[in-house]
C-alpha cells in the first residue's frame, strides 16, 4: 500500500514532465538550465515558459488559428444550413405549386365533365326555340277563328249572311261552284254546277278533312296578317259546313221592340244560347286547326337538319314541313319532332353514351317535353269536359221544358 507522504512527489514528477513536454512543443526563449540552477531560478523560468505558452495558446494558435477556422467553419456551416432551408423550402414551395396546379387541372377537368353541354342537349335548346312564340301564334289564331265563327252566326256587319241567312248560303254555293266542285261526283252529273270549278287539289277540301288539315304538319295560315292564303280559305270553308250549315233568320229592330216582341225576344235569347253551344264544340275544331297554323323562324333551320339526319331528302322535308309552299313550323310540327323524330334517329342513343351530368340534362329536357304534352293533353281533357256538360244541359234542358209546361198548365 502506498504511503499517503509519496503522492506529493509522484505529482511533481509528473509536472516536471509534463512542463517538459509543453517546453518542448512550445516556443522557449530561455536557456536551457544547468544542474547549478536553484530552485528559484527554476521556478522563474518555469512560471514564464507557462505564462508564454498560454500567451501563445490563447493568441497565436487559438485567435489566430483555431478561432478564426471554427469561425470560418460556422460560417460555411451556417451558409450550408441555410443553403438546405432554402433547397427546402424550394422543393416546398414546388410541391405546393405542384398540389395547386394539379388541383386547378383537376377542377378544368370536372367543369368539362360536367359543365360543358354536349350536342345532344344543345339540339333540344335549338329545337324548341321558337315554340312559345308559335304557341303564341296559336292562341290568338284560335281566337280569331272563334271570334269569326260568333260574328257569322250573329250576322255581324260586313260577313256573309249579315243581312239574310240566305245571303251565306249563296256565297258558299258559289264558292263551292267555282273552287271545291268536282265534276266526277253525283255520277257526273255536277257538269251545270262546277262550271269552270278548282283544279283537282282542290277537290272536296271544304268537306275533306284528312287532305284540309290532318295530313298537314303545318299549314298555311295566319288570321293575324292581312294576306289571305288558299289554306285559310279552305278551312274556312270547312268550318261552315261543319258548324252552323244552316244560321238563323235575322231579326229586324222593330221584331224585338214592343209588348207584342215578347216572343221574338225569347227566340233570340234562344238563338244566342245555341251559338254558346256550336262556340263550345267548334272550339276543339278551332284549337287544332291552331295548333297546326305557321309559327316563327327560330328553329326552322334545326328542324330541317333533324329531319334531313334521319334520311328525309330536301323534297322530302319541303313537304313535311312546309306543305305546299315556304313556311315557318307550326307548334305541332315542332312539337312532334321534339317529342317523337328525334328520338327515331339512332344518333340520339349513341349521344347517350356522354358525360353523367349532360345525360342528365337530357333527362331533364325530356322531362320538360313530357310536362308540355301533360299540359296540352290537360287542356284537351278540359275541351272533352266542356263538350260533355254541353252534352248533359242540353239534356236537361228536356226534363226543364217539361217541368215549365206542366208549371203553365197548372197556372192556367
Amino acid at each position: 500500500m502506498t504511503r499517503p507522504a509519496s503522492r506529493p512527489a509522484a505529482w511533481r514528477r509528473n509536472l516536471m514532465a509534463a512542463v517538459a513536454a509543453l517546453l518542448a512543443l512550445g516556443p522557449s526563449s530561455a536557456l536551457a538550465c544547468g544542474p547549478c540552477t536553484d530552485c528559484s531560478t527554476w521556478q522563474t523560468y518555469v512560471n514564464n515558459e507557462i505564462t508564454n505558452h498560454q500567451n501563445w495558446v490563447t493568441n497565436t494558435w487559438w485567435n489566430s488559428n483555431v478561432k478564426k477556422a471554427l469561425e470560418d467553419m460556422t460560417g460555411q456551416i451556417t451558409s450550408a444550413i441555410a443553403l438546405e432551408a432554402v433547397m427546402i423550402g424550394g422543393f416546398i414551395d414546388a410541391q405546393n405549386h405542384l398540389y395547386a396546379m394539379r388541383t386547378i387541372e383537376e377542377m378544368n377537368a370536372k367543369a368539362l365533365h360536367k359543365y360543358v353541354p354536349s350536342r345532344s342537349v344543345c339540339q333540344f335548346g335549338s329545337l324548341s326555340k321558337s315554340l312559345a312564340a308559335s304557341q303564341g301564334k296559336a292562341r290568338n289564331n284560335q281566337l280569331v277563328l272563334s271570334e269569326r265563327s260568333l260574328a257569322r252566326q250573329l250576322g255581324r256587319v260586313n260577313t256573309t249572311g249579315s243581312k239574310a241567312a240566305q245571303d251565306d248560303r249563296l256565297s258558299r254555293l258559289k264558292q263551292f261552284s267555282t273552287r271545291f266542285c268536282d265534276i266526277q261526283d253525283n255520277n257526273t252529273g255536277l257538269g251545270q254546277l262546277c262550271g269552270t270549278g278548282g283544279g283537282s287539289a282542290r277537290h272536296n277540301l271544304d268537306i275533306d278533312f284528312v287532305r284540309t288539315i290532318d295530313t298537314k304538319p303545318t299549314l298555311n295560315v295566319d288570321f293575324t296578317d292581312a294576306a289571305v292564303t288558299d289554306d285559310e280559305r279552305d278551312i274556312l270553308a270547312l268550318a261552315n259546313n261543319l258548324y252552323a250549315h244552316d244560321l238563323f233568320r235575322r231579326f229586324s229592330a222593330d221584331e224585338l221592340k214592343g209588348q207584342k216582341a215578347t216572343d221574338m225576344r225569347t227566340s233570340f235569347l234562344e238563338m244566342r244560347s245555341i251559338a254558346a253551344k256550336r262556340n263550345v264544340a267548334e272550339n276543339s275544331f278551332n284549337r287544332l286547326v291552331a295548333m297546326k297554323s305557321k309559327g316563327t323562324s327560330q328553329s326552322l333551320t334545326f328542324m330541317r337538319d333533324s329531319l334531313t339526319n334521319l334520311g328525309y331528302s330536301a323534297d322530302d322535308v319541303k313537304r313535311y314541313m312546309d306543305s305546299a309552299t315556304s313556311l315557318n313550323p307550326s307548334y305541332s310540327a315542332q312539337m312532334e319532332i321534339l317529342t317523337k323524330k328525334i328520338f327515331q334517329n339512332p344518333q340520339f342513343y349513341v349521344g347517350l353514351m356522354d358525360k353523367p351530368a349532360n345525360v342528365q340534362r337530357q333527362y331533364a329536357a325530356m322531362q320538360s317535353l313530357g310536362l308540355m304534352q301533360q299540359r296540352d293533353l290537360f287542356e284537351t281533357i278540359l275541351r272533352s269536359e266542356m263538350l260533355l256538360s254541353v252534352i248533359v244541359e242540353m239534356e236537361i234542358a228536356k226534363y226543364q221544358d217539361d217541368i215549365q209546361n206542366r208549371l203553365n198548365s197548372a197556372l192556367k
